[in-house]
């Protein structure tokens, strides 16, 4: 098999992916379109101002659920106010750069042509729904307030 071939359609003996640049693009597309949502949201409304209940869970029973206040966490983000988007969901604020590593780590890997198992392990899922489950009860007790997402207007 030539170079080109090689090049071209990946290694057939071993059957790895070839090495390209463009194979980074599809990671690359995803934080893009995730970024130009946001940027769309925080064009339409000011979550601050105008309540829109997404939250099923909170509207019927008023417990604050991990996501509670994440449109308020990224508009805030958005808008340069690292603090405020903390006070609204400081799990969805702090879980945004990590998704941002993983998906640049993603396309570097593709990039070289290695694989990436995109599946976590069973034992990391865990402790992220732990990590979450935990944070929900934290933020609904009066003790921790501070991690309760703040009152919008109107709400």
């Amino acid at each position: 098999m030539t170079t080109a071939v090689r090049e071209r359609h990946g290694d057939a003996v071993t059957g790895a992916p070839a090495r390209s640049p463009r194979r980074a693009l599809l990671p690359l597309a995803i934080g893009v379109s995730g970024l130009a949502v946001a940027v769309g949201v925080q064009l339409v409304f000011d979550p601050f101002t105008t309540h829109i209940p997404l939250c099923a869970l909170n509207h019927f029973t008023g417990i604050e659920c991990p996501g509670c206040g994440a449109i308020r966490a990224v508009h805030a983000l958005l808008a340069g106010d690292p603090l405020l988007a903390l006070r609204s969901n400081a799990l969805v604020t702090l879980a945004i750069p990590l998704v941002a590593v993983g998906l640049l780590t993603w396309a570097v890997r593709r990039a070289r042509g290695l694989t990436t198992n995109l599946m976590p392990s069973r034992t990391v899922l865990l402790v992220l729904v732990g990590i979450a489950v935990l944070y929900m009860l934290l933020r609904n007790l009066p003790m921790f307030w501070f991690l309760a997402p703040i009152s919008y207007v109107g709400g």
